[in-house]
């Protein structure tokens, strides 16, 4: 019979997990990360590639596009989307953040290519970019394709929910807490 966990000491323990990958990480592995990640459930790893000037260009473009900016030009600021949609003020926050930050020149790193309007899979991130329906835009530095020394050709299939298989495999060890323990 397994032992039941509560979801936030699962969290706890899949956090544990997450910090020992990023903690040796490299700029290519954390780029792949973020785009095998389950965006919905990975604010440690978006929190980090946020908050540090390290992070590189085309990684932070990628996380500022999937992040759908264009919802978010929507409001005319803050105080907008909390008495529209009060849900999503996290995800403005971020978008907000990283743009203002971009666009600052806070990010150092210029080793991935990323081109927001043909990613690795030729997906055009700024496709559903219209600005009849938007009360604010995004700045034209945000839709330049970044040149760097590496370029991801196809989704990364050594990762598995934003964690590499090898030469450690991570993904498994968080797969190993659902064995062991009943997450309630």
């Amino acid at each position: 019979m397994k032992k039941k966990i509560t979801t936030e000491e699962f969290e706890v323990l899949e956090n544990k997990i997450w910090l020992e990958f990023l903690e040796k990480a490299t700029p290519i592995e954390i780029h792949k990360s973020l785009i095998t990640s389950n965006f919905d459930g990975n604010s440690l790893l978006l929190n980090l590639i946020k908050n540090n000037p390290k992070t590189d260009k085309g990684t932070i473009l990628v996380a500022y596009w999937m992040s759908s900016p264009s919802y978010f030009k929507e409001f005319l600021n803050r105080e907008d989307l909390l008495e529209k949609s009060s849900f999503s003020i996290d995800g403005f926050d971020f978008v907000e953040e990283i743009e203002k930050k971009y666009c600052d020149g806070f990010y150092q790193g210029n080793e991935i290519t990323f081109d927001p309007k043909s990613d690795s899979e030729n997906y055009d991130w700024t496709s559903e970019y219209d600005e009849g329906v938007l009360v604010r835009k995004i700045p034209k530095i945000m839709f330049e394709k970044i040149n760097g020394k590496i370029e991801i050709k196809e989704y990364p299939k050594d990762f598995d929910n934003g964690l590499p298989m090898k030469p450690i495999d991570y993904a498994q060890k968080v797969y190993d807490i659902f064995e062991e323990y009943e997450v309630e």
